[in-house]
């Protein structure tokens, strides 16, 4: 099982450890980068999430604008066609 296949094929213990080693290395190197992103990564989330709430309601108060000008046009176009005149509006 351990025999020459392995020593022929490039195997070998210090090989392997130096594989290990450059792997917790390499480990050692991203684990703060990945816990140091994660908070901007859920902050950004949250953000759009505010955004998209912000466009909603930019929505609803122009459609808002939209009806009270929409009643004052009305209003004022039935003033205009009475020839009476009116004591209470």
């Amino acid at each position: 099982m351990f025999g020459t296949n392995v020593v022929s094929s490039g195997l070998s213990l210090t090989k392997v450890l130096g594989g290990i080693s450059k792997g917790l290395s390499i480990a050692n190197q991203v684990i703060p980068l990945y816990q140091q992103a994660k908070p901007m990564i859920q902050n950004a989330r949250k953000v759009m999430n505010v955004l998209g709430e912000l466009k909603k309601t930019n929505n609803i108060s122009k459609t808002t604008v939209d009806v009270k000008n929409a009643k004052e046009k009305t209003e004022s176009l039935k003033i205009q066609s009475t020839n009476s005149p009116v004591f209470f509006q």
